[in-house]
């Protein structure tokens, strides 16, 4: 369902930029630049995306992000001379 919500918003996206290149959108007497057009389409689906569960699957991907590169790190040799990176007493 997320993927659909994707597709949706950005082929949404793709029209409203097609349109914008053939002529100006006009709105209760208003034109609407194209940020005011895709600021609507991010409006009208957002909705669809948090039926979709795209939190969810945003913090799944930061989580697996964090722990994928936190163990690298812990386990990453540090090269060159390590006495440089001890801290003098004071």
């Amino acid at each position: 369902m997320l993927l659909i919500a994707l597709a949706v918003f950005f082929g949404a996206c793709y029209i409203i930029y097609l349109k914008t290149l053939q002529s100006k959108m006009i709105m209760f007497g208003r034109e609407l630049t194209m940020a005011n057009q895709y600021g609507i389409a991010g409006a009208v689906s957002f909705p669809f995306f948090w039926l979709a569960g795209a939190g969810a699957a945003v913090f799944w991907v930061l989580g697996a992000t964090l722990v994928v590169i936190g163990s690298h790190a812990a386990f990453h040799e540090v090269e060159g001379d390590v006495e440089e990176l001890q801290m003098e007493p004071v």
